[in-house]
């Protein structure tokens, strides 16, 4: 078993319309990448939309259930979506870190909704993950009032966030849970992943600060429900028909050390889905790395999200 250790305070992407802004600006480099790059153009284009945006819609009936909307302004026939999910370790954080990214993302043409969930320790696993396979049923269920094409609808997260992410394209089914019987006729899963540094196998022993902040998540110690841990490990459901990935991950990372990234690149490998990773020289959130660097990271991201969506 790795060592590992999440800290529920740590967000990790901060200014991504700056950064954005900068990657199409510049012509920034992938210095701090060394991983195959997406094929694709190297030029992002300018706004090409007006944004219209909707906050604090519910997608379901619990306060946390609410989402902001952000879609293009005369935009023709049904658009590509993104549904982004903040980090701070299950336990903080608010889809406000989006806001650039969601913006953004609908002036070139995206559907981006960017979600609150219910955070522990007040609301145990799989609160979070029902929450999140709600808002991606809800966006289908009004995928007409949107624009939304149901086909193409990507998760990115970031961190914790990145897990739901991960969790949102390789389960296919709908987890139980309290809100399982809502929106049932629309599928939980998404068609394409960003997986921000996130942790995806929460299985075996850890250290009595990593045990805490799992057990902050999951309710109990590992010894007491260990398949628990497990239902909250998403690399367990890699499958052949696990949706494209992409993974990023600093290389000196101590949150989330990078063995989780590789297995998960490795079991995606072993089953024959695309995947690319990214690997990065820096900490957690893209720590340690300058401004050009992070944006050259995220035009990296940005240009995978519009290979995959729009073929």
């Amino acid at each position: 078993m790795r060592q590992r250790a999440w800290h529920p305070w740590v967000y990790g992407i901060f200014g991504i319309v700056a950064l954005l802004v900068a990657a199409c600006g510049n012509g920034a480099t992938r210095s701090a990448a060394s991983a195959t790059p997406p094929s694709t153009p190297t030029l992002v284009p300018g706004a090409l939309y007006r944004v219209a945006t909707q906050q604090n819609v519910a997608y379901g009936p619990l306060a946390a259930e609410v989402l902001d909307i952000c879609a293009p302004v005369g935009a023709q026939g049904p658009r590509p979506g993104i549904i982004m999910i903040h980090g701070g370790g299950w336990a903080q954080g608010d889809k406000q870190q989006y806001d650039d990214a969601c913006a953004f993302l609908a002036s070139r043409g995206f559907v981006a909704a960017t979600i609150n969930y219910r955070l522990a320790p007040a609301k145990a696993w799989p609160d979070q993950l029902v929450d999140a396979q709600l808002a991606v049923r809800w966006l289908r269920a009004h995928a007409g009032q949107y624009q939304l094409d149901t086909q193409r609808l990507c998760s990115w997260g970031d961190s914790a966030g990145a897990h739901l992410a991960v969790f949102l394209g390789v389960l296919t089914t709908i987890h139980p849970g309290d809100e399982a019987g809502l929106l049932t006729a629309q599928a939980p899963n998404t068609t394409c992943v960003v997986d921000a540094y996130g942790p995806v196998d929460l299985v075996g022993p850890a250290d009595p600060f990593q045990a805490a902040i799992l057990k902050n998540l999951i309710g109990a110690t590992y010894l007491a429900a260990p398949a628990l841990y497990r239902d909250a490990s998403p690399y367990f459901l890699v499958s052949a028909h696990s949706p494209p990935m992409l993974i990023i991950q600093g290389t000196q990372d101590t949150l989330v050390p990078p063995q989780e990234s590789l297995m998960l690149q490795a079991m995606l490998q072993h089953d024959h889905v695309p995947v690319q990773y990214i690997s990065y020289v820096g900490g957690h959130g893209f720590l340690g790395l300058s401004e050009t660097q992070k944006a050259a990271i995220i035009k990296q991201i940005y240009m995978y999200l519009v290979a995959q969506e729009h073929p």
